[in-house]
């Protein structure tokens, strides 16, 4: 039997139409789902202990999300590896958005360029939600040589055989900043990896060592006080918390500049979209609210949010520019 062309253009547009109608009541369907969700609590996933910067910021926002959710929000601190115990104990979470991580520059950057097995894959296990804050590290000498700049502390540490620098554990950020500052001054400042920040700058306060190069937020408070100096950012633009302190690329080290260390937020891979939308939506919220902002800027931090697909552009491109000063500075962890 022959069938006409205007028989099937009818078929086809019928068929067409009943298609959009299918997609569209699926579309409805999964957006009345985000809206249901979640139907129990959610855990976030701190990979530092509590107390700390990291934690501090997940602590407000699991208060906000819990209020936007209607669902307890429970922040679970584990520490350990870099980040990597946390990042694994979440990665292998049930994908229905009720799990969030507070990653870092460290967990979904620099890691997997240093360890051999870090036990999960930052890409495929994950789905990005939003960036967070972003820290850039500073150069900050201990007291006794709090009145040189730059130059003039390169020039002393390159005199004190014994000099050290601290940083808050083998490959961490700090640990990574030293050895550059090493490699581009020509300086040979010895290594004293630390348990955490904490001990490390107990330490540069008292003069115990020489040096350290950590984040803004981790010495805003003595910087305030005037108890600890900053030599400079090491970035290529100014801090805004720190307006007054010269970047190294200004003071004649191009080179010797890093990204800012970041926090971000992300859930599990095969998240339903509309979850990760809405978890997007909320969190862009919280982060963006002038009591947020306000309290972390006045930490030293800076902040920004993001959408899930440009905080997969971004990850990806800091992975790869910190993969490449690791490989340089031949830094590995077994």
């Amino acid at each position: 039997m022959r069938v006409s062309n205007t028989t099937m253009q009818r078929f086809s547009s019928l068929l067409a139409f009943c298609l959009t109608i299918v997609f569209a009541a699926g579309s409805l369907a999964a957006a009345a789902r985000a809206d249901d969700w979640p139907s129990h609590p959610l855990s976030l996933i701190v990979p530092f202990p509590a107390g700390g910067s990291a934690d501090v910021q997940s602590r407000v926002i699991a208060e906000g999300l819990a209020a936007a959710l209607g669902q307890p929000v429970v922040v679970e601190n584990k520490p350990g590896a870099g980040g990597n115990i946390a990042a694994a104990d979440a990665a292998h979470a049930a994908p229905d958005g009720t799990t969030l991580f507070m990653a870092t520059t460290g967990t979904h950057a620099s890691n997997i360029n240093l360890y051999k097995n870090i036990g999960f894959d930052p890409v495929k296990d994950f789905a990005p939600l939003t960036l967070v804050t972003l820290n850039p590290q500073v150069i900050v000498p201990a007291p006794q040589y709090g009145s040189l700049d730059l130059p003039g502390l390169v020039a002393r540490l390159q005199n004190n055989g014994g000099a050290s620098f601290g940083s808050s554990g083998v490959g961490s950020a700090t640990h990574i900043a030293g050895e550059l500052y090493n490699k581009l001054t020509g300086s040979a400042v010895v290594h004293v990896p630390y348990r955490g920040q904490g001990p490390a700058l107990n330490d540069l306060l008292a003069g115990r060592i020489d040096v350290m190069f950590p984040l803004i937020a981790d010495t805003f408070s003595f910087l305030q006080a005037r108890q600890l100096k900053a030599a400079a950012v090491m970035s290529d633009a100014r801090a805004k918390s720190l307006p007054d302190v010269s970047t190294t690329a200004e003071l004649g080290y191009p080179k010797l500049v890093l990204s800012p260390i970041w926090t971000a937020l992300y859930t599990n891979a095969g998240t339903p979209q509309p979850v990760i939308d809405r978890l997007n939506r909320e969190l862009v919220k919280i982060i963006s609210a002038p009591a947020f902002v306000s309290r972390f800027e006045a930490a030293g931090y800076e902040i920004k949010t993001s959408t899930p697909a440009e905080l997969a552009s971004f990850a990806a491109s800091e992975t790869t520019r910190w993969g490449q000063i690791i490989k340089e500075l031949n830094i590995q962890i077994e």
